[in-house]
């Protein structure tokens, strides 16, 4: 059975629906193509990240070393949506316009044209790992796990600090985004489980 999010309307004690009401109705901004087939996106009020200067360790190259010598600054939103270890598709009205596997040109084209608009809904199967961003303009960007299934498809930074991540089998964790790996806490993610 599909979880679904569609607005403030949803039930509020699951754990999804919590955390993905709120950005209903926000538009999708920097959505960027980063390493691999990584998808970033941003929702909320945009806000300044100065990561400061460290010295790196004594094995790291001399790029790596210049630039974590230098002051870093990025913008961000109040919610950062990291399509991370899964397999993806962006649909335009059911058609295809890119997916993971895709040439870094075909990725770059398909998130300039979903940057700027508003999230509609969210839909996840857990039992099948998969999981569905609605976007206005009949966009959608839909995910499923790799082989293994154990890695975490996605993760939401939020304004709190906390870290909402969706695994490929179906599970979730929400903890304090500076905790270990080893820290996170899964729990099935089903219509009957509480939150």
């Amino acid at each position: 059975m599909a979880l679904s999010v569609r607005g403030l309307g949803d039930d509020l004690s699951n754990p999804l629906c919590r955390v993905f009401a709120p950005m209903i109705g926000l538009p999708a901004w920097r959505v960027h193509h980063g390493f691999g087939s990584f998808l970033t996106l941003e929702f909320g009020q945009p806000h300044l990240k100065i990561y400061e200067p460290i010295v790196a360790s004594a094995k790291a190259c001399d790029r790596v070393r210049q630039q974590l010598a230098r002051r870093r600054i990025t913008p961000t939103g109040e919610w950062h949506l990291w399509i991370y270890c899964c397999h993806w598709r962006m649909l335009s009205d059911g058609a295809e316009i890119a997916w993971s596997e895709a040439s870094d040109d075909t990725i770059g084209r398909a998130a300039s044209d979903l940057d700027g608009r508003l999230l509609t809904g969210l839909e996840v199967d857990p039992p099948r790992g998969t999981s569905v961003f609605h976007f206005e303009g009949g966009r959608s960007l839909r995910t499923w796990p790799y082989d293994g299934g154990l890695e975490e498809q996605w993760m939401l930074h939020m304004k709190s600090g906390d870290i909402f991540e969706y695994r490929g089998d179906g599970f979730y964790s929400l903890g304090p985004g500076d905790r270990s790996m080893d820290e996170a806490v899964w729990h099935p993610l089903r219509p009957d489980a509480p939150g």
